[in-house]
């Protein structure tokens, strides 16, 4: 395979190397995905610093962190669509209904990931571990890492395998016409 046909697919590729293709091409775009939504969680958490504090269930909660989660939860789905759909799953037809299934997909995984593992992740290092989330890891260049950056990196990585495995077989496959049960790409 050439490098134009790994970046951008090819019409000559067996299903084999399209597959392989995909496994190359999706850590690429999922890291360029992450940082997206880092950067994004990143640049809202300095301008949302305040607290905003609620009681739900029983449980004592900093709202502002759901905000900042949406926000690049909104950054992450643009991002993301766009290089799955070029780079890697070679989207060339139904972008609509692509788009709105993936944001679907991308919405549960925003509510059991980047919501709900996010939110045990920050309430067991704050409660069990006692380690806030403002606990300084280390600084660089000025840049402050804080507990809180740790656990939104970890959790990255936990979305990154979850969305992959939505985006493959939820969005992006079609059935090929001769045989509904054989899986066909979109190339």
């Amino acid at each position: 395979m050439k490098i134009g046909e790994i970046l951008f697919g090819s019409d000559r590729l067996t299903a084999k190397q399209e597959r392989i293709r995909e496994l190359l091409m999706y850590p690429f775009a999922g890291i360029f995905t992450a940082l997206a939504n880092f950067v994004s969680f990143v640049i809202m958490d300095l301008i949302l610093s305040e607290a905003i504090d609620i009681s739900l269930f029983g449980f004592n909660y900093d709202l502002s962190l759901v905000i900042k989660q949406f926000v690049s939860w909104v950054v992450t789905i643009i991002t993301a669509y766009i290089t799955n759909s070029i780079f890697v799953f070679r989207n060339k037809s139904g972008h609509i209904r692509k788009l709105f299934k993936f944001a679907a997909g991308r919405l549960s995984t925003f509510l059991v990931i980047e919501v709900a593992l996010f939110s045990f992740m920050v309430w067991f290092c704050e409660n069990v571990l006692n380690i806030s989330q403002d606990f300084l890891i280390f600084s660089l260049f000025g840049f402050k890492c804080t507990s809180l950056y740790i656990i939104k990196v970890l959790n990255n990585i936990v979305l990154i395998v979850m969305n992959f495995v939505v985006s493959k077989w939820l969005v992006f496959r079609i059935v090929a016409k001769d045989n509904p049960k054989k899986e066909a790409y979109d190339v």
